[in-house]
């Protein structure tokens, strides 16, 4: 994981913290409630974070309120749940979506609160290159595939294959009570008041057909009891589900990610961009192309792609390329005059006097004699 100590501090996307109480013993409460994987922050530091803590006693309860992310952060935590045993319970407290809800299913016991949501579906990522490198991702992908089908298969065995595989086509998303039917859930807890996990607008964008609850931000997101018809309206246009301006503005970034020599971060970083807003997009691409200027004019571009990820300002990322130039001379800047030396000060204080007597002495100059130009006799 590459590093940037010089940044403001990354947000991350978990929280750990134990609890004790007299005479019980020790629990662990980890808190997923963003995307995983992002501002370079890795399952393999979640886990090591998880490692310190755990005494190898306590009970473990991991809360979920996330839309996803990197698959194979998720394939990771998940492996690592699975190795807790009976001491850990995964409680998906909004929403368990992608990569978030094959970490759900490494869970002991999955306790779903009745208004969360769980979504399966096919990964997908962005890529470039040739015909080759394409197929490469492609047979990756259908690899993260077969993982992804293991995880649910391990926990809902009563699930057909062929029914499994639909729903990931299909992107389905499921309430409480058809994830405890399919056997995803092992319980349902009560009611659950969220706010939209962070991050959330951006990615629920990208699916295919998040629900509408979602997408407004609603912290209730069962589904609302019948009612009489209303009369029949026009919609507006809601411009997150307009699927030409997303695949456009995921392209143009895309490629001003590839320009700028940051392909690795190209997923990451589109998925902290409002794809949706045209304006938007294109700060952040001049943000970017910037960052990349200042770096390679700096003659430090291998910070770039850092700087790029911390989410720092274009004069943040300045100033501290400006201060590593600094501590690289070794010197400071001092705006002071330096003190005169002796000859200096003699010089900038001339003698008057002599330089009035010196002139008296210069034997004064004739006046000029004028000449008359002779003139060509007129004939």
């Amino acid at each position: 994981m590459s590093h940037l100590p010089d940044a403001a501090p990354t947000r991350s996307w978990y929280r750990i913290q134990a609890k004790a109480e007299p005479n019980q013993p020790t629990s662990i409460e980890v808190l997923i409630y963003d995307e995983i994987g992002l501002r370079g922050i890795s399952a393999a530091r979640f886990i090591d974070e998880l490692k310190a803590m755990d005494d190898g006693r306590a009970q473990i309860t991991i809360a979920i309120n996330s839309p996803g992310g990197d698959v194979f952060d998720g394939f990771a935590i998940h492996n690592a749940l699975l190795r807790l045993g009976e001491r850990c319970t995964v409680r998906i407290d909004g929403l368990a979506a992608s990569a978030a809800s094959v970490i759900a299913c490494g869970g002991h016991q999955v306790v779903m609160a009745a208004n969360a949501m769980l979504m399966i579906h096919n990964p997908w990522t962005f890529t470039y290159g040739t015909a080759q490198d394409l197929r490469k991702t492609a047979d990756m992908m259908d690899k993260a595939r077969d993982g992804i089908l293991a995880a649910y298969r391990r926990k809902a065995p009563a699930i057909e294959d062929a029914a499994l595989i639909q729903m990931l086509d299909d992107e389905t998303w499921l309430n409480a009570d058809e994830a405890l039917a399919l056997g995803l859930v092992d319980l349902i807890g009560e009611v659950v008041a969220l706010q939209a996990c962070r991050g959330s607008t951006n990615v629920l964008a990208r699916f295919k057909h998040p629900p509408d609850a979602l997408l407004a931000g609603s912290t209730d997101i069962a589904p609302a009891p019948a009612s009489e018809p209303a009369a029949a309206t026009e919609p507006s246009p809601d411009p997150t589900l307009d699927t030409a301006r997303l695949a456009r503005n995921a392209a143009r970034f895309t490629l001003a990610c590839l320009a700028c020599g940051f392909p690795d971060l190209t997923e990451e970083l589109l998925m902290n961009t409002p794809i949706a807003d045209d304006d938007a997009v294109a700060a952040k691409i001049e943000r970017l192309q910037a960052i990349r200027t200042l770096c390679t004019s700096a003659r430090r571009p291998e910070l770039a792609a850092d700087y790029a990820r911390s989410g720092l300002s274009v004069e943040a990322v300045r100033a501290r390329l400006f201060d590593r130039l600094l501590a690289a001379q070794g010197a400071a800047i001092d705006n002071k005059e330096p003190p005169l030396t002796p000859e200096a000060q003699a010089a900038a204080s001339p003698n008057t006097s002599a330089i009035y007597a010196a002139r008296k002495k210069r034997p004064s100059r004739p006046a000029a004699v004028k000449t008359a130009t002779p003139q060509a006799p007129t004939p």
